[in-house]
């Protein structure tokens, strides 16, 4: 996604469309193997967690490298 500026991106990070976005992408994604695990073709097995964090932005990167 594209911000016209980087406190749009900053705002952005904050709202809770964001935070929804990174929960949902925490769960692993469906598999094949899932499907078939839920059909009767084998052990269930929970799905894992998966870290995900936000970009980091270019105003602490520079920070960072001015230091």
């Amino acid at each position: 996604r594209y911000f016209v500026g980087l406190t749009s991106m900053k705002e952005h990070f904050r709202s809770k469309v964001h935070k929804k976005r990174l929960k949902q992408l925490r769960e692993a994604p469906y598999t094949q193997e899932e499907a078939e695990r839920a059909a009767g073709m084998g052990s269930y097995i929970p799905p894992k967690k998966v870290e995900v964090q936000t970009q980091p932005l270019e105003e602490v990167i520079e920070m960072e490298a001015s230091s």
